[in-house]
């Protein structure tokens, strides 16, 4: 199955203007979940590009092959188009792409920096994230489907999101789901890996950032976002808003609030 061959999933190029921003996704998302914040950005004349992190979308069956590196790299080497580019450029990163935005900001840093519910801490406060450079070894391959309700709205919604097009009421896909798509620890500890190490790369960041935390979010904690905007070294502004985890999808509640509070930051105006 063809999955993300849709174009919403390939990167994307909105030129607008003489400033620019480099978008990044995440974990196991792809451009099409920063498009909208783009095409956003695009109609205040900041140009947008949105980057596709390797082993993600259509590229999903070499995710277990990617590391770290390769992430921060692809991101990287996209980076450094958007800089020569354009002036000023910013760089928004959202969830994994915050810890990656992170590493990239302490290295070559932005005119703006804006983090959307950064993750930094894998499942904060769960010892089992400390057994996953072992279990990269031991454990067998995740199936992250396999009891999953196909009837139940949020998981209708997930997939909506993430597999546009994808028929969850064939038996077919049903069954391709939950005995085909699987997760390795080898990634889980590589997502481990570029968190963790985002977090000691914070303290290097010196770039006025923007941070934005959703108050119920479970994946990344408005606790740890607030731990890691203190380590940050230059001029921040946290605003958290009622979200959850996709602060960055237009049906989430807080989508205007977000997208407005992102376009004037990135315009050089006060979050």
């Amino acid at each position: 199955m063809r999955w993300f061959d849709a174009e919403e999933h390939q990167p994307f190029h909105f030129e607008s203007g003489a400033a620019g921003a480099l978008l990044i996704h995440g974990f196991m998302g792809t451009p099409a979940e920063m498009r909208p914040l783009g095409h956003a950005l695009a109609e205040a004349g900041i140009s947008a590009h949105g980057v596709l992190l390797p082993g993600f979308g259509p590229d999903i069956e070499r995710l277990e092959a990617m590391r770290a590196r390769d992430w921060i790299q692809a991101a990287a080497s996209a980076w450094e188009e958007v800089r020569k580019k354009h002036s000023p450029a910013s760089l928004i990163g959202f969830s994994m792409g915050g810890a990656v935005a992170l590493h990239l900001a302490a290295e070559n840093p932005p005119d703006r920096l804006v983090l959307l519910a950064p993750l930094w801490r894998l499942l904060s406060g769960d010892w089992r994230v400390r057994l996953l450079p072992l279990a990269r070894y031991v454990m067998r391959p995740l199936r992250p489907f396999e009891a999953a309700d196909f009837q139940n709205p949020e998981v209708r919604t997930f997939f909506a999101e993430a597999m546009p097009g994808v028929d969850l009421d064939d038996p077919a896909v049903q069954h391709a789901l939950r005995n085909e798509v699987r997760l390795s620890p080898v990634t889980l500890d590589e997502l481990r890996r570029v968190a963790s190490a985002a977090g000691r790369a914070a303290e290097r960041v010196t770039a006025p950032t923007l941070v934005i935390q959703g108050t119920d979010d479970r994946t990344v904690t408005p606790a740890d976002t607030r731990r890691l905007a203190a380590r940050l070294n230059g001029s921040t502004a946290l605003r958290e808003v009622p979200a959850g985890h996709q602060i960055v999808r237009p049906e989430e509640k807080a989508w205007p609030t977000v997208r407005d509070l992102v376009v004037r930051f990135t315009l050089g105006g006060a979050p």
